[in-house]
């Protein structure tokens, strides 16, 4: 049995102690949130024991693995409490919200011996696999471009909130838009030149919202274009559409992967039936990530945990996001494109 303990008791720890109740050999033990309301719910709803630091909650006896879901400011003090407590550690995208503190951490986790992954979670999705070793395959040729739709028509924060403070939360770039700068970067490889142009949530508006344009040039030649928003009208859409000599492959909200192959028809393509032909001879497929990507994501972790060869994101990962992401915030600001070195 697994026992977690997490720290940050709002949506995102509540969405994970949810996942994590669901699986047999996984359980919630210990909750930490400067909140002593937020961690007397989370103690009714889950039955987690309350503790009165990070700290704390890492040296517990109790907890085998910290999972940070405080706000992504807060992150460093839970990261650096559970290495301390040589923990394994599951934290929250983004990584942090400063390049300072980003940069200790990868330091940090980079020479540390224990696991260390970070929650992007469409990396969990058979789908997002399926697509990526398409991609590999040359199922649809050299690959030219990609394009990401994201918007959000239901955005709801206010004035106060920490999501609703640029400063705090990075806004749609760094909070929303960094699961498909990660599968941009898992897809093409490391990306070199970008420019960008975008809201950065300022605050001269009757409501908080918040866009950002972006164009991702790879080192490799793809071009990706990047649209994300946050409003509290309109469409809400997520699309990622990759197009290569021979064809155009999608992701979209749906669990099959769109397959528009040169001079054919479209075809929806099934990720289990997918997985299935890439079995090795009498291997079959046990497990797949098929359905909830958050309850996958701890079904997999807590399989690497009992020592599963399960592949998850890396602290690595995590930079190679946020540095794309620090890149888009500085084109905004600046008015010029960012090379990467």
């Amino acid at each position: 049995m697994i026992r977690y303990g997490i720290i940050g008791a709002g949506r995102m720890g509540n969405n994970h102690a949810c996942q994590i109740q669901q699986l047999d050999n996984a359980t919630v033990t210990a909750v930490y949130d400067i909140r002593p309301e937020a961690s007397a719910a989370f103690r009714e709803k889950f039955g987690a024991r309350i503790c009165n630091s990070a700290t704390e909650l890492a040296r517990s006896p109790d907890v085998d693995c910290v999972v940070v879901t405080s706000p992504s400011y807060c992150h460093r003090e839970g990261v650096e409490a559970a290495i301390a407590a040589k923990k394994p550690i599951f934290c929250e995208k983004a990584l942090c919200r400063s390049r300072e503190d980003a940069e200790a951490v990868l330091k940090s986790v980079e020479a540390y011996d224990k696991l260390f992954t970070v929650g992007f979670v469409r990396r969990h999705m058979q789908k997002t696999i399926v697509m990526k070793q398409l991609i590999a395959e040359g199922k649809i040729g050299k690959i030219r471009y990609c394009n990401v739709d994201l918007p959000l028509g239901c955005y709801c924060r206010k004035p106060g909130d920490w999501f609703a403070d640029f400063d705090l939360c990075g806004g749609v770039i760094i909070d929303m838009l960094a699961h498909h700068i990660d599968l941009a970067n898992w897809f093409f490889g490391p990306a070199k030149r970008i420019y960008a142009d975008g809201m950065l949530l300022t605050r001269d508006q009757p409501d908080p919202s918040d866009y950002v344009a972006s164009v991702v040039t790879y080192a490799n030649g793809v071009i990706c274009n990047m649209s994300c928003s946050w409003q509290r009208f309109g469409r809400s859409n997520e699309m990622m559409e990759v197009y290569g000599d021979e064809g155009a492959l999608v992701l979209d909200s749906t669990a099959e992967v769109i397959w528009y192959p040169k001079g054919g028809e479209m075809q929806r393509l099934d990720p289990v039936a997918e997985t299935e032909k890439r079995a090795k001879p009498g291997e079959g497929v046990d497990q797949v990530n098929i359905g909830d990507g958050f309850f996958c994501e701890f079904r997999n972790l807590t399989a690497a945990l009992e020592g599963k060869p399960v592949p998850l994101p890396t602290v690595r990962d995590a930079w190679n996001s946020l540095e794309v992401s620090f890149a888009m915030i500085e084109s905004v600001k600046t008015g010029k494109a960012v090379t990467l070195k």
